[in-house]
């Protein structure tokens, strides 16, 4: 895949929310909300179990909405469990898409 243009496709979104502005809002906010969440759970991940779990969440959740950065990012992360040297791509991956919906609002 090229590299996206954007922190979010929101064309990608489109065709995943049917269309739908409304839906489009919900999940964008959803993902930001859940994204926060996995950042600190592997801030303080112990295992690798919990470590890939939570990468691999983050990586198709991220594909969904188009945010393909973060879901590179993640990838890269699942695949080095509990190398914490992959957070730090990662949070600058979200940071982008926050910038990005904040000054693109749907």
């Amino acid at each position: 895949m090229s590299a996206p243009k954007t922190a979010v496709d929101y064309a990608h979104l489109r065709t995943q929310a049917a269309g739908d502005p409304d839906v489009m809002r919900e999940v964008i906010q959803l993902f930001l909300m859940q994204t926060e969440q996995i950042l600190d759970a592997l801030e303080v991940a112990t295992d690798a179990k919990s470590w890939k779990e939570l990468t691999h969440t983050l990586k198709g959740s991220a594909r969904g909405i188009g945010a393909f950065a973060v879901a590179d990012a993640a990838a890269r992360a699942e695949a080095a469990p509990l190398d914490t040297g992959n957070l730090s791509a990662l949070h600058e991956a979200f940071l982008a898409v926050r910038h990005h919906v904040r000054e693109n609002p749907l």
